[in-house]
């Protein structure tokens, strides 16, 4: 079961004793995850596009150098296909086109110009957390 509620957004959301119930039931068990899930609309990033990049494998000074980006949400490494080559996703956020665009020139820099395709989000239509029971 999934409760959620919501907390008030402010310097100090929690007290002292409140942060330590929660941590004590993370470490017991009683709570299995504490999260936060923000709405990336609401906080004004309208501007989002999944990368496909031609890399069959990342290495690890890419892969730390990919994490430390903050404007990226979620990176994927998948097997491409012979009419597909892209094998490696980054999901990014911006708040305007032109700043979207920025980004991916910065990440292709990184990338040392591998060849991408930038899939821009049109509408979304499902966004929820998987919790498998």
């Amino acid at each position: 079961m999934n409760k959620r509620m919501d907390i008030e957004i402010k310097s100090q959301p929690f007290t002292l004793r409140e942060l330590e119930k929660i941590k004590q039931d993370l470490i017991s068990g009683k709570i299995r995850r504490f999260a936060a899930i923000v709405s990336h609309y609401k906080l004004g990033f309208t501007h989002n596009a999944l990368i496909a990049w031609k890399k069959k494998a990342v290495s690890p000074l890419l892969s730390k150098k990919l994490k430390a980006e903050e404007f990226i949400s979620h990176i994927y490494l998948r097997k491409s296909a012979p009419l597909w080559p892209y094998g490696l996703y980054t999901m990014i956020h911006a708040r305007s086109k032109k700043e979207l665009n920025t980004r991916i020139q910065e990440l292709s820099k990184l990338m040392r110009g591998c060849g991408f395709k930038v899939l821009r989000t049109v509408r979304e239509f499902k966004k929820t957390s998987f919790n498998p029971v």
